[in-house]
């Protein structure tokens, strides 16, 4: 058997719709502390109940700068396992990509999933990230799922991702 397609999850922009001038409907504002540190997220509960459903389909995994923290911080309040996989970002992942117009996360991303499918969701990605991954050599099919930061996942976002999983098996 196959293994899954990856489902990688970007936290700031899908999940967390920061750049929405207003609360969003079905989103509620959440303080997270840890130690000294103190953030405020709109997070929306049904993601949690969304990403956890399309589980049955792909193995989901943070790709996110919150790193581990996703699962410990951000997974139990949208209700989802806190033992995803983590892609972690090398210190220097940020180095050079300010002149590509592609997200720095691209290149880690190919090698992180090498020639298994994937969608990406995140607020980030573009064309360029999408050029970059179609001639890496041995990346599998892939999707590209770009979200807006000031709205975030909507139905529709979990519509699609759903369809491409089931065509993608």
């Amino acid at each position: 058997m196959e293994p899954r397609p990856y489902l990688l999850l970007d936290v700031d922009g899908p999940l967390n719709p920061y750049r929405a001038k207003t609360i969003p409907p079905g989103y509620r504002l959440e303080e997270i502390v840890e130690g000294e540190k103190t953030w405020k997220l709109l997070l929306n509960q049904q993601h949690g109940v969304e990403l956890t459903a399309l589980a049955d389909i792909f193995e989901l995994v943070w790709a996110t700068t919150w790193e581990d923290g996703a699962n410990r911080l951000i997974a139990p309040r949208l209700g989802m396992p806190a033992d995803l996989p983590v892609i972690c970002w090398p210190p220097d992942a940020r180095a050079g990509a300010e002149r590509s117009r592609r997200s720095w996360k691209t290149p880690h991303v190919a090698r992180w999933v090498g020639s298994r499918p994937f969608v990406w969701i995140d607020d980030e990605i573009n064309r360029y990230d999408r050029m970059l991954l179609e001639s890496t050599p041995g990346v599998g099919a892939f999707r590209l799922h770009r979200v807006e930061a000031n709205r975030g996942l909507a139905p529709a976002d979990f519509a699609a991702i759903r369809v491409w999983g089931e065509d993608n098996v």
